[in-house]
């Protein structure tokens, strides 16, 4: 995927592949609830039209009608994950109503696109480009959920290594320190939470070229690591012993393996293999120094956790609403970087900015591990 793409045209793809997951589903998918912190298949795409109708329709042509006839059960804080699958039409009428609405929405947004508009939502495309990203990111979200209704693959879904791994996991990049650029340099692309373009200081430091495998991982669980607090949080200690959590989300040891790229760990897990390893957790910053540099292997393959809470950069203003990025600088949830195998390029990007609590672990969540130059 290259910038030259037409949004457009790139829109389009990926309702169809929307429209296509949802539709290879059965209608009790369509509307189960894989995990308590995932929607169902179906609301994902009713909500991805519900957004579409809300910023094509409602916000450039004053058209209220759906976003007034769906907003309770297509808004998140109207309508609770437990209740969403239940809300759902039938399947036949959901595909049909999402497949018709959207390409009525193309159609409404091709007679008033205009990338030259002084209106910020059309000027340089960025409202379709918000929408190119926001159904990247839902249709991640289904995949992640057909996986774990697979019998085959099973929850955690490991992430095939381009290559044999063994030992070349650990293998170190030296990065210089120095002052460098993080953040959106596409402004129209980037999101609110990217914004604006920084330059941020970063000490040496070093950090490892790949992340890590089910084999690397295995030798943290063989030497007790589940069991030795030496190399937890308090914070992690106490969860993973409340949640009584001895391995990575559905991972089964026998079947793993080994050169895949470990999945399904939450922050505390990753921290904890990290101090194991005699390192800690990449800073974002760190982390987007090296990847930009082209001292990163494998990205895209686990989204890596960071070490650092999701903050608001200096000057950060929210768009394409208030509520985009905002509610999520509370201090609960960090940042991992660099997409998954079930991510869109645009996701993908270096500067994108994911972020969860640190106790999630039903994604496709890993660890790379960096260390100071001191060690």
């Amino acid at each position: 995927m290259t910038s030259t793409t037409d949004p457009l045209r790139r829109w389009r793809d990926l309702q169809r592949e929307l429209v296509g997951a949802a539709a290879g589903q059965t209608e009790d998918c369509l509307r189960a609830q894989a995990h308590a912190d995932l929607s169902p298949i179906g609301w994902h795409l009713e909500h991805c039209v519900f957004v579409e109708c809300v910023w094509i329709r409602s916000a450039l042509l004053d058209d209220h009608g759906i976003r007034d006839r769906l907003a309770h059960r297509c808004l998140p804080e109207l309508a609770p994950k437990s209740g969403r699958g239940s809300r759902l039409p039938p399947r036949q009428d959901l595909l049909r109503w999402s497949s018709e609405t959207m390409q009525r929405n193309e159609a409404l947004l091709r007679r008033v696109r205009d990338p030259e508009a002084a209106d910020p939502l059309r000027k340089g495309d960025r409202i379709l480009h918000f929408l190119v990203s926001h159904h990247a990111q839902h249709l991640e979200t289904i995949r992640t959920i057909a996986l774990r209704f697979s019998d085959s693959e099973g929850g955690n879904a490991p992430a095939p290594a381009a290559g044999g791994a063994g030992a070349a996991d650990r293998s170190i990049q030296q990065v210089a320190g120095g002052v460098t650029c993080v953040g959106g340099a596409d402004a129209v692309r980037a999101h609110d939470n990217e914004l604006p373009r920084l330059r941020v200081r970063v000490r040496e430091f070093r950090i490892s070229r790949r992340p890590a495998t089910n084999r690397a991982w295995d030798e943290f669980v063989a030497a007790g690591g589940y069991q030795d607090p030496r190399w937890w949080t308090p914070e992690g200690w106490r969860w993973r012993r409340r949640a009584g959590v001895e391995a990575p989300d559905a991972w089964r040891r026998a079947a793993a393996e080994p050169d895949d790229f470990v999945s399904g760990v939450s922050r505390h897990e990753a921290g904890a293999y990290a101090r194991f390893r005699g390192g800690r957790l990449p800073h974002e910053h760190e982390w987007e120094t090296a990847m930009t540099a082209g001292l990163l292997s494998d990205t895209g393959r686990v989204w890596e956790w960071c070490a650092n809470r999701f903050h608001p950069y200096p000057g950060f203003r929210p768009f394409p609403y208030r509520e985009y990025s905002l509610p999520w600088f509370d201090g609960r949830h960090y940042v991992l970087k660099g997409g998954s195998r079930l991510s869109e390029p645009e996701v993908r990007r270096a500067t994108f900015r994911n972020y969860y609590t640190p106790t999630t672990r039903h994604i496709l969540s890993g660890v790379r591990v960096a260390y100071d130059c001191s060690v």
